[in-house]
């Protein structure tokens, strides 16, 4: 049994340790100067490249692809850089929801409560796969696109004629202009593409890290919802087990209430982001076919499918979270609470009434952050999108 908690473990928590311990966001980690020093990498790397985007963007505002793709690693990379830093500085309800899932691994000895976890960690798993493939595959064509633009460059000029070298970010001007030797080409798109890595990392990586806490919380919730159903009837210990679930509901809502609270700054400007870039990819999607520039197109589309993914994605857990604490209420009506002595069963009615005031992940402590919000931001940025498309085509 002990080994196999321990695979399960492994399971769960491997996919998040390879996402957030190369930026330092691990919560599990030892909080040294290792740990903060891979944290300035990331910042600074993603500081410079923001930089470098602005000035880009600055300094040749009249090329629309390509401040069109400036926007969208602006906008990506000032997420990234947040959510890097948010989770340094402020890591306890992280550590506090780690070290409680440890906790749940190691006291966990019963098959069907085995399944229940298992079958949350694969979800996060799932979740963790689908942003992580369309971001890390939309960073490979950032740098396809450059080199087949280059190549057909060289085909098509004059080999007399000086051509401007691509790179992976937008950032020709920039690198004309602080006279980066031709021989440390090669470095430099290197650099780039670690640092469109490290924003991808950074954003998604940071997502999947607090999807997989919230998934495994959710698992801790199913699994408090079948402890109620099997609530001891006819025993002397009906009040003691009664009061040590009660304690754990109330232990629950605290941490999703921490979490809640750690992404919700964040979560306001994530939403905000999502539904212009969806508009902006939309609409470079739009031109790029109508031009038949498929590598552009298919590269757009990628992009675009990486905003829909992880906005989708936060939209989900927030509704299943709200279901899950909400469910609490509906196992304790389930329970044999007929024959359980007067004195607990009054108390039942507090936790019923406990569980119907609903946990909401909320985007800046405003906004509610479920599938019905996913379908109006969709609506939205759908509309906006047909007015850009009209007023290009106009």
């Amino acid at each position: 049994m002990k080994a196999a908690l321990n695979k399960d473990f492994a399971y769960a928590m491997t996919p998040m340790k390879i996402l957030s311990w190369p930026v330092g966001t691990w919560p599990l980690q030892d909080y040294n100067i290792f740990s903060a020093l891979r944290v300035i990498i990331t910042s600074c790397l993603l500081l410079l490249m923001l930089t470098i985007v602005q000035s880009e963007m600055y300094l040749d505002s009249n090329d629309a692809e390509k401040n069109l793709d400036a926007l969208v690693i602006l906008s990506c990379g000032i997420l990234a850089v947040s959510k890097v830093i948010r989770f340094r500085i402020r890591p306890a309800a992280l550590i506090l929801n780690f070290t409680s899932a440890v906790e749940d691994y190691n006291e966990l000895r019963d098959d069907e409560k085995r399944v229940i976890v298992r079958k949350h960690a694969y979800m996060a798993r799932v979740t963790s796969v689908s942003m992580i493939f369309f971001a890390y595959f939309s960073s490979i064509l950032f740098i396809t696109v450059p080199m087949l633009a280059e190549k057909e460059e060289k085909n098509v000029v004059n080999v007399t004629e000086e051509s401007t070298s691509e790179y992976p970010i937008p950032s020709e001007n920039v690198m004309a202009l602080v006279k980066i030797p031709k021989n440390l080409y090669f470095f430099v798109f290197i650099m780039e593409y670690l640092m469109l890595l490290f924003t991808s990392t950074g954003n998604l990586g940071s997502d999947s890290l607090f999807f997989g806490i919230t998934f495994h919380l959710c698992g801790q919730v199913e699994i408090l919802k079948l402890d109620f159903k099997r609530l001891k009837i006819g025993s002397e210990r009906t009040r003691e087990h009664f009061n040590v679930l009660t304690r754990r509901h109330i232990y629950l809502i605290n941490l999703a209430k921490m979490l809640i609270d750690t992404i919700s700054s964040i979560l306001a400007m994530q939403l905000f982001t999502s539904c212009i870039l969806i508009c902006t990819s939309g609409l470079q999607f739009i031109l790029a076919l109508s031009i038949g520039n498929i590598v552009m197109a298919v590269k757009t589309f990628m992009v675009l499918t990486a905003l829909m993914v992880q906005l989708f994605a936060y939209s989900y857990v927030g509704e299943y979270l709200r279901r899950q604490m909400e469910g609490i209420g509906d196992s304790m009506y389930f329970c044999n609470w007929y024959d359980i002595p007067k004195s607990v069963a009054k108390d039942i009615i507090y936790v019923i009434m406990r569980a119907q005031e609903p946990v909401f992940l909320r985007a800046g402590q405003f906004l509610v952050v479920n599938m019905e919000t996913y379908t109006s931001i969709i609506k939205t940025s759908m509309s906006y999108l047909s007015v850009l498309r009209v007023m290009v085509n106009g």
